[in-house]
């Protein structure tokens, strides 16, 4: 069995600098190297992709490790691949790779809150589960995973629910997918068809697609910047609804082509599309024939931006008519 690990840098991989604040540093082999068991579980190799904090990444950087990930299942001596990422923008990583990499070697995406300065750090125990979680027979066929706190999560559903605690990735209304336990990994769920996998090129990526969250009386210049995006998307409140206010603008933005998707900014449930009639209402969502997303924010926008690249809007949401 054997198993490699594509370092980007993150937390996992940060030591303390001269001025006591901590930045991306550790190698992927030193990574390895720190946890000794990991001999016992495969043979681990490594590849240096990056080494910075993951705010840094790029649309353009995770085409470039989705190619990476292709290249490798076409390996036929590599059984699984881990990816260690900071934990800051890794669903929204986890959730491009998702739609693009479309391998049957598991990919198994993890990080760590506590940076290896720290007291007990937890980047070690979260590498290890995750090269158990990539060798595990139940790993193929669920799509791209996260594994973080001994839990194993689809990549489609994780998002990052606290700042700071260990237990921050989560799949909310769902679940984790399995949990590391002691030395195996326990699959409790099955999981839906995850769809297409989008073939995207580098020259169609964009990064010009704007997510803008809903609140109450929102200042309709939030919009404006919109005028020339390639895409706009909106967390909504509750299960579809806006300040009657802004509707004027999504009008214009749609009479100028530009795509509008809408998803909801609350953690759990979809949009509705027959249960109120107000205006700014679901209704009022489906007159402007915006898209409805299923995930959160930031995940709705990667969706789009894959979308945009492939012409594939119509596969990746749907758009309910009155």
């Amino acid at each position: 069995m054997t198993i490699v690990v594509i370092s980007t840098g993150g937390t996992i991989a940060s030591t303390e600098t001269a001025d006591g604040a901590a930045a991306p540093d550790l190698t992927g082999e030193e990574l390895v190297a720190a946890i000794p068991e990991l001999g016992s579980v495969a043979d681990v190799r490594t590849h240096e992709f990056a080494n910075v904090p993951s705010p840094h990444l790029t649309i353009d950087r995770m085409q470039a490790l989705s190619e990476l990930c292709a290249e490798y299942d076409a390996d036929t001596s590599i059984d699984g691949i881990v990816v260690t990422h900071g934990t800051d923008v890794l669903e929204e990583t986890g959730y491009f790779l998702d739609l693009t990499y479309g391998g049957e070697t598991p990919v198994v995406l993890t990080g760590a809150m506590r940076n290896p300065s720290l007291a007990s750090p937890d980047g070690p125990g979260n590498l290890l589960a995750s090269v158990r979680t990539a060798a595990s027979d139940g790993a193929a066929g669920r799509g791209v995973l996260v594994c973080l706190d001994d839990r194993v999560h689809a990549a489609r559903d994780v998002t990052k629910m606290n700042t700071m605690a260990l237990d921050s990735f989560r799949s909310p209304e769902f679940g984790p997918l399995a949990t590391v336990d002691e030395s195996r990994v326990v699959w409790h769920r099955a999981v839906a068809d995850g769809g297409p996998v989008f073939d995207v090129s580098d020259e169609s990526l964009t990064n010009d697609v704007h997510a803008v969250t809903v609140t109450a009386e929102m200042p309709v210049a939030q919009l404006d910047c919109a005028r020339e995006a390639d895409g706009l998307c909106l967390a909504t409140t509750g299960a579809g609804h806006i300040p009657p206010t802004i509707v004027p603008a999504l009008e214009e933005l749609r009479d100028a082509g530009v795509p509008l998707v809408a998803t909801s900014r609350c953690p759990e449930g979809r949009l509705a599309r027959e249960t109120y009639g107000f205006e700014g209402s679901e209704r009022t969502l489906q007159e402007l024939e915006i898209y409805y997303a299923a995930r959160n924010l930031q995940k709705t926008r990667i969706a789009t931006v894959v979308g945009l690249a492939t012409d594939a809007l119509d596969e990746l949401f749907e758009r309910p008519e009155r």
